[in-house]
């Protein structure tokens, strides 16, 4: 029986053996059968792993030995090392999921793959059931459980008396005599490395000599064609069934927590065995060959090290290479001190784009910038269809023919704006400004319909008036039905009537959407008081009101917009809400302050020149931040070499100084918005973000702010110069001033200009009766 048994389990093993053999000789056809046998024979002698483990994963992964998967059993890892080592270039070894090395033993199998000895050990960690810590490397386990390294150390089954200083340690060595000696008593013998010349411990000793650690970890690294880069260097990651041999320049490092930024990066570990991103780790600093500064060194060229500023600029720059007459980056020089590419210096570097064949700094998989936009914009903007829809394509010429590329390559990836436009053209639905309006509100909802209609995709709408039913049905959305039927028409039929007629009305832009809003706020607010009080709208008394209006602020005094309307339609009896008596202004300038100030925005040349020009309008006309900002260079003349700015119906004469800045603002290119310089649009002296659009107000205001320049008493101060050197009428006819508001503004000034109408009128009358009859 037992013979029988014998009998058969060899049978099966030598089945098992030939389906091995089999195996091998299929993926590996240099390889004969002797030859598999005899590598099968070693490997499963050195691991001591049943033949069967080794048949089956060969049965289940057909080319485990050419594809490089670490999810394998042992014998395949020390198999794949006695067929490559001997010579068998087609076998792939299993490298260690953490660390990436190849070349070693991968006893351990962890969740991604195996592991070798020292990885294994980092990632074992848990809690020490002797001292309690967590997340700390376990080292052995002891009655209690198991136990971390620091427990470990100082154990009592480990150490011993130390030799040499007599105290109780863990022994690192033992004398010839086996006398135990501690980590801080031994010293290793001293070795002068055979590659660096520095003398201490050998980390290995090769065969020209020992070798330091850094000397046997870069000799065990093969040196060879890099698959990403093409330059025949130290390769740092050897080659899989997926992906080539990576170099050290190339190789990124696993995706680890970098211990001096904290962030999770593709690391190195360095010589002390942290992990450090590529920005962190300290690297080799040298003199620069082209800038002469001492900073670390991106690269080696023909030319020598250069840092990463002069790396990008020369990059950046391609010309004429004097040797072959291709416009390339020139990074090697002739003999006779001209730069040539580095194809014409004998160097394998090459920086030409694949798509179009221009040299210059590549981006992504060899090509440049400008095409891997083009690129992506076709995956961004198109439909379902994969056709980038009519309203998109200016949008997208727009964008491909951006000065800066790469700026606009960065704004696809992380703009919410850019992911809004994506969503729009991915639903294939037409893009109109119905569609928008169904959108929920926001500003980035705002910025995509300002560039549509900049680029001419949407047709052109008052914004300010056309966005507040869409804000109107968000505001309204969890409202009592009853509040919902009376500020509805009171919104739509009241006071959105009257803007747009006068919007149809008015010679310069307004913003009438926040006087809307907070009218329409106020009667939810005053509704939704009344309902607290147990009050009804159509029995309010005068009384009631008074007590709403004591609790609040001026603000609430806009109420009286709602009750004028609900009282024309009878649903409340006639109330009273009284007007804010006018106040003269409290804020007010000093003079020297004011030409200090003025001086100051006509000759600092450290301004911004947005801020200067803002700045000097306001100190000198009294402008408002709103009229400014909606300044066009269309107002800007010249005539008999004057300059004038027309802000209302007659224009002014402009002093030389501030004259050259708004001709200066008005030639300066757009560096704000990248669309706004492909397609300039309305010619704003104070263009925005927005494409199409001026800058806020409140931006403007806070520039000047950080200057110096408060807008509110610098304009009353401005004000208060003009009325008491101009008439009323005279002031509101060139500044756009109400004649009403010219008139309180010279009251404030205490100027009588009666003598000088009166004078006026005396002149007029004179030269009507000089004037000859016809």
């Amino acid at each position: 029986m037992t013979k029988a048994r014998d009998r058969q389990r060899a049978e099966q093993r030598q089945a098992a053996l030939d389906r091995v053999v089999t195996a091998l000789t299929a993926s590996l056809p240099d390889l004969d059968r002797a030859q598999a046998g005899q590598a099968v024979a070693e490997a499963r002698a050195a691991q001591g792993i049943p033949l069967r483990d080794l048949d089956q994963h060969l049965v289940d992964h057909p080319k485990a030995l050419t594809s490089g998967d670490a999810h394998c059993p042992p014998v395949v890892v020390r198999l794949a090392k006695v067929l490559h080592t001997a010579g068998h270039t087609a076998v792939v070894r299993p490298a260690c999921t953490d660390c990436g090395r190849s070349n070693l033993e991968l006893p351990r199998l962890g969740p991604n793959g195996r592991l070798c000895i020292s990885c294994s050990a980092r990632s074992s960690k848990g809690t020490c059931d002797r001292c309690g810590r967590s997340d700390t490397r376990l080292a052995a386990r002891r009655a209690e459980g198991l136990i971390c390294y620091s427990c470990y150390r100082v154990d009592a089954d480990v150490v011993e008396e130390c030799a040499s200083c007599g105290q109780l340690r863990m022994p690192v060595t033992r004398r010839p005599d086996n006398s135990p000696l501690c980590g801080s008593c031994w010293v290793g013998p001293q070795h002068t490395c055979a590659g660096c010349g520095t003398v201490g411990p050998a980390k290995s000793n090769g065969p020209d000599g020992p070798l330091c650690a850094s000397c046997h970890h870069r000799q065990q690294k093969p040196v060879r064609a890099c698959g990403r880069c093409g330059q025949v260097r130290r390769i740092a990651r050897r080659a899989t069934g997926s992906q080539p041999d990576i170099c050290e320049d190339c190789h990124s490092g696993p995706a680890k927590t970098c211990s001096v930024c904290g962030k999770v990066r593709p690391c190195h570990r360095g010589t002390d065995g942290a992990w450090a991103c590529r920005s962190c780790r300290p690297r080799l600093t040298q003199e620069c060959c082209r800038c002469g500064r001492t900073r670390r060194v991106h690269t080696r060229w023909p030319i020598g090290p250069v840092c990463s500023t002069c790396y990008t600029v020369v990059l950046d720059a391609p010309a004429s290479c004097t040797g072959c007459g291709r416009h390339q980056p020139l990074i090697g020089i002739s003999e006779d001190g001209t730069g040539i590419c580095g194809a014409c210096s004998g160097t394998a570097f090459d920086y030409t784009c694949r798509t179009c064949g221009l040299g210059g700094r590549t981006y992504a998989d060899a090509q440049c910038a400008r095409c891997v936009l083009a690129a992506r914009l076709q995956q961004l903007l198109a439909g379902p269809a994969g056709h980038i829809p009519a309203p998109l394509q200016p949008l997208r010429d727009a964008l491909a023919l951006a000065e800066r590329p790469r700026g606009i390559l960065h704004w696809l990836k992380h703009s919410p704006n850019a992911a809004l436009i994506a969503s729009l053209a991915a639903s294939g639905e037409p893009i109109t400004h119905q569609r928008l309006d169904r959108l929920p509100p926001s500003r980035h909802l705002h910025y995509v319909r300002h560039t549509l209609v900049h680029l001419g995709a949407l047709l052109e709408r008052d914004e300010e008036l056309d966005r507040i039913p869409a804000w109107l049905d968000t505001v309204l959305a969890d409202r009592p039905i009853g509040h919902i039927q009376l500020v509805r028409p009171y919104a739509h039929w009241h006071l959105l009537r009257r803007a747009r007629r006068r919007a149809a009305q008015r010679r310069r832009p307004a913003e009438p959407g926040s006087f809307l809003r907070t009218r329409v706020l106020v009667a939810l607010e005053f509704l939704a008081w009344l309902d607290a009080h147990g009050l009804d709208l159509r029995g309010l008394r005068q009384d009631g009101l008074d007590r709403w209006l004591d609790a609040g602020n001026t603000r609430i005094y806009t109420i009286r917009y709602f009750l004028s309307w609900t009282t024309s339609r009878g649903l409340t009896g006639k109330l009273t809400v009284p007007s804010i008596p006018r106040q003269q202004p409290s804020r007010l300038m000093d003079e020297d302050g004011r030409w200090h100030l003025l001086k100051r925005c006509l000759t600092d040349s450290t301004m911004a020149l947005d801020t200067r020009a803002a700045g000097a309008l306001i100190l000198l006309f009294g402008l408002h931040a709103s009229r400014i900002r909606h300044l066009t260079a269309t107002q800007l003349t010249r005539c008999d070499g004057n300059s004038y700015l027309t802000l209302d119906r007659h224009p002014i004469l402009l002093p030389p100084r501030l004259a050259r800045l708004l001709h200066q603002l008005a030639e300066a290119p757009h560096t704000r918005a990248a669309l706004t310089r492909a397609t300039r649009g309305e010619p704003w002296l104070f263009p925005g973000l927005v494409p199409g659009r001026p800058t806020s107000q409140t931006g403007l205001s806070t520039k000047l702010l950080a200057q110096g320049i408060d807008t509110r008493p610098a304009r009353n101060a401005a004000l208060v110069a003009l009325s008491g050197d101009l008439p009323a009428p005279v002031l509101a006819s060139i500044l756009g001033l109400h004649p009403n508001t010219a008139v309180r503004w010279a009251g404030f000034a205490k100027t009588s200009w009666a003598d000088y109408l009166a004078a006026r009128a005396a002149d007029l009358h004179r030269e009507t009766n000089t004037t000859p009859q016809k």
